[in-house]
């Protein structure tokens, strides 16, 4: 009767820490996708009131933290506190502001603290957020296609709305070149196609490891990537999913029936002669200009030009790198995360936010021998760190982050449950 009554405490014990971190998720989607940088400047910009550093996500993360310390992974939370320390440092060392500290914590340091939570029942987490999440992608790219379809007529709205910031100018300059590409309340062109890769990947595992039935046809996934793709236009993301299709087809369940959905999809989409010539004219712009790197490879020649290095223990703070590129340069920005974070806070710390990002979800998976699923990961790592949305506090570390936890909690319970199918079967 004991035994019975333990088990029956600890069933409810662990329905209780699933609920609550079911509210925990749901919360935390919604300020990772839903209220973007972009809906947080709106917002601001109408109530007069700076919205961009929510305290709310970082509050729940360390709240998790505290009473929850059993489902956390200590490594992890080791590092997060080593990186802080060597920050603070910085800061006195420095002289720094404290406002590019509290940047530094909301937007960089605590997302981190998402990579070593321990999820009850990932799988069924995972489902519930493929569910919710592949209609607010299939909502932005409609809203994509009706804008295109409009001229852009959308995008000048945002375009108004945001008059005070650095996306009315992109938007400007965009139709300056004669370029569609997808402005809208999720976030800037670059960070819209992150999202499709997530979506495209998401569904991908899901296909790959679930028993259960795709939520989503493949071919209506296929058709919208290829068109948000088309209708974001970076030409690096657009890499990144034919990658991402070939890993599907020589790895990935079905072979011959993903490739005929991928042509197929890929076929209607190159159909439309507009949408085909919109992204042509954007590769030939990149060709002409000399640089297909939009800028990227000349920042990092005119710092190593200048004889600027950044420091092996400290850096100056956020967006220090941005600044000591235009005094070196005609140049506004150095779109590159890694480089970006090594001018801002050292080379050490960086190799240490890589380690937590990358290091320790890439050892965990290897380990479990989940090629596939390290593959389609190390793809979305890729592209997020292919422009400067992370280290510009624009929300792209809790986008990466939040996706990591839910894939490393997915490996983990492919593991357990591969090992008590073995011990049945033995």
């Amino acid at each position: 009767m004991l035994n019975i009554a333990s088990n029956l405490n600890k069933i409810d014990s662990v329905d209780k820490i699933h609920k609550l971190q079911m509210a925990f998720i749901y919360i935390l989607f919604f300020y990772t996708f839903c209220y973007s940088f972009i809906v947080r400047l709106l917002l601001g910009n109408i109530l007069n009131f700076n919205l961009i550093y929510s305290t709310i996500p970082v509050i729940l993360m360390v709240g998790y933290y505290i009473f929850y310390n059993n489902r956390v992974n200590y490594i992890v939370l080791y590092f997060i506190l080593f990186i802080l320390f060597i920050n603070i440092i910085s800061i006195i060392f420095y002289n720094l502001p404290l406002s590019g500290f509290f940047r530094f914590l909301i937007t960089v340091l605590s997302p981190l603290l998402l990579i070593g939570i321990k999820l009850e029942r990932p799988k069924y987490i995972f489902t519930k957020f493929l569910k919710i999440y592949n209609w607010l992608i299939i909502a932005n790219v409609l809203f994509g296609l009706i804008d295109y379809a409009l001229g852009k007529r959308l995008q000048f709205l945002l375009q108004d709305w945001l008059y005070f910031s650095s996306f009315a100018s992109s938007i400007q300059a965009d139709l300056y070149n004669g370029i569609f590409r997808l402005f809208s309340l999720l976030g800037h062109p670059l960070t819209n196609m992150l999202l499709l890769i997530i979506f495209i990947s998401s569904n991908l595992i899901y296909k790959q490891y679930f028993k259960e039935k795709i939520p989503i046809p493949m071919p209506a996934i296929y058709l919208i990537t290829i068109m948000g793709a088309f209708l974001c236009n970076s030409k690096f993301g657009i890499a990144i999913l034919l990658l991402l299709f070939i890993l599907t087809v020589l790895l990935g369940k079905n072979k011959w029936r993903n490739l005929i959905y991928v042509l197929a999809c890929i076929l209607i989409v190159f159909s439309s002669e507009s949408l085909r010539d919109n992204v042509l004219n954007r590769f030939l712009q990149s060709l002409e200009g000399g640089d297909v790197s939009n800028g990227r490879f000349s920042a990092i020649e005119a710092l190593i030009a200048a004889g600027t290095r950044p420091l092996l223990f400290v850096g100056k703070g956020i967006n220090y790198s941005d600044t000591l590129l235009q005094s070196v340069s005609n140049l506004d920005n150095i779109e590159i995360p890694m480089i970006m974070f090594m001018f801002d806070y050292g080379i050490f710390t960086t190799i240490l936010i890589y380690c937590v990002m990358y290091v320790i979800p890439t050892i965990v998976m290897i380990k479990n021998r989940h090629w596939y699923l390290w593959i389609v990961f190390s793809l979305i790592f890729t592209f997020a760190n292919s422009y400067n949305g992370m280290a510009t506090s624009a929300g792209i570390v809790q986008i990466l982050t939040f996706m990591t936890m839910l894939f490393l909690n997915l490996s983990k319970s492919f593991k357990l449950e591969a090992l008590k199918n073995y011990s049945k079967d033995t």
